[in-house]
């Protein structure tokens, strides 16, 4: 077991950790190039498929269009202390909501979109979740109510929840440059006047 000098595993430990538990991670020649021998990154260029990189520093995955299913270890990436954005768009998870705010408050992009997730969202979902920016999960099948903590992210710019099955009401968000597109949900209610500047095609459905 490889450690750093502050007893937590290493980054390629935690991310092999992370891979395994993957379905179709290891048959897909996706992934196949990640080997704990080669640096994670070389300047902005990652060295491992699905990484992102800037100045010799892993600060992303971008898991995107790979076939990958099973489980997605929140515990494990909580540990990635440099993680800053997740991207699995375009895969075949299922389940419930990944329990995101686990890896904290850095956190900037989450990107959950063309997946099959499904059930409701927890209402403090992204509670704590100061620095987030982007939060992806269109074309999925979400239920229940668009969580409130996501009116308590300053940073939020862009939310993309089209093609689920959420009911209720539409949370009146108050984000400076805030962008939504909710169509195609089971959404009711007036459009919030704070949202009025959107595109109708946001709503549509």
């Amino acid at each position: 077991m490889i450690t750093s000098s502050y007893g937590q595993e290493s980054e390629p430990t935690l991310l092999f950790k992370f891979k395994s538990s993957l379905e179709n991670a290891t048959s897909s020649s996706s992934l196949g190039n990640w080997n704990s021998s080669v640096p994670l990154c070389t300047g902005n260029n990652s060295n491992w498929n699905g990484l992102l990189c800037f100045n010799g520093k892993f600060y992303g995955l971008r898991l995107e269009s790979m076939g990958l299913s099973g489980n997605l270890d929140v515990d494990t990436l909580s540990q990635l202390t440099n993680l800053l954005t997740i991207s699995i768009m375009n895969n075949n998870f299922e389940g419930p909501f990944p329990n995101v705010k686990k890896i904290g408050g850095r956190l900037r992009g989450v990107f959950l979109s063309n997946n099959r997730f499904s059930g409701e969202l927890p209402d403090d979902a992204f509670a704590g979740m100061k620095s987030i920016r982007r939060i992806l999960m269109a074309n999925n099948e979400f239920t229940g109510k668009i969580p409130t903590s996501l009116l308590g992210i300053p940073k939020l710019v862009e939310l993309q929840i089209q093609n689920n099955k959420f009911n209720g009401t539409i949370p009146a968000f108050s984000q400076k440059d805030f962008q939504i597109n909710a169509a195609n949900n089971r959404l009711e209610g007036p459009i919030p006047s704070q949202l009025s500047s959107q595109s109708a095609s946001s709503f549509a459905g």
